[in-house]
């Protein structure tokens, strides 16, 4: 094969590559029929990078329930269902990942603010493709306070219901454990707080 061959084949591939990315991220976008679809599905998708859009589903329309549990960095076991009745925010994230290292701050931050105002949220990160070992540090250099599940290979990712594909991704849960919001990408303090705060609004004004 040719060198001319050769660059247009690669050109091609890449082409190709591009609009299956594409194709991924508008699968993963805005919409409430998009995130009942995925959760019907149930696919384990590979990984991609999310664009950072933002989805609000309205206490009528949630459907999709996340029970999810494991095993956390430090050795002991979590599950969901020691947060029901209280909003539940999980994110995933990888050390390796740019926009999971950027972010942190900014939850670190909206964590710390519900906490010291003993609100009823709790957060939890899960893991992706780190050992123990390089995830800890992580959370350790980031003054993380929350804590993680540990990758299993898979198998906790497949609990959320192929609705946290993109690195990294935010749900927010409500008291019932049902999805409230997801951010796909990198979020902001300022967002996380908003998604967390009205879902505690509605919470209170329920009771």
């Amino acid at each position: 094969m040719s060198r001319r061959n050769r660059r247009e084949r690669r050109v091609a591939v890449a082409v190709l590559l591009g609009l299956l990315a594409g194709l991924l991220l508008s699968g993963c976008g805005g919409g409430e029929n998009s995130i009942a679809e995925q959760a019907r599905a149930g696919d384990d998708k590979n990984y991609i990078a999310g664009d950072g859009s933002v989805t609000v589903i309205g206490p009528q329309d949630r459907q999709t329930e996340i029970a999810l549990s494991g095993q956390t960095l430090e050795g002991e076991d979590w599950s969901s269902e020691q947060a029901r009745g209280e909003v539940l925010v999980i994110n995933v994230w990888g050390s390796w990942c740019g926009p999971c290292q950027a972010e942190a701050p900014d939850l670190n931050e909206v964590y710390a603010q519900f906490t010291d105002a003993d609100e009823p949220v709790r957060f939890i990160g899960v893991n992706h493709r780190d050992s123990v070992p390089t995830a800890l540090a992580f959370q350790r250099a980031k003054d993380v306070e929350y804590p993680s599940l540990e990758d299993d290979g898979g198998q906790t990712l497949t609990q959320l219901k192929g609705l946290a594909n993109a690195r990294p991704s935010t749900l927010v849960l409500d008291r019932s454990g049902l999805v409230a919001a997801r951010v796909l990408g990198q979020v902001d303090a300022s967002t996380l707080e908003s998604l967390v705060d009205d879902v505690l609004q509605e919470s209170s004004s329920s009771e």
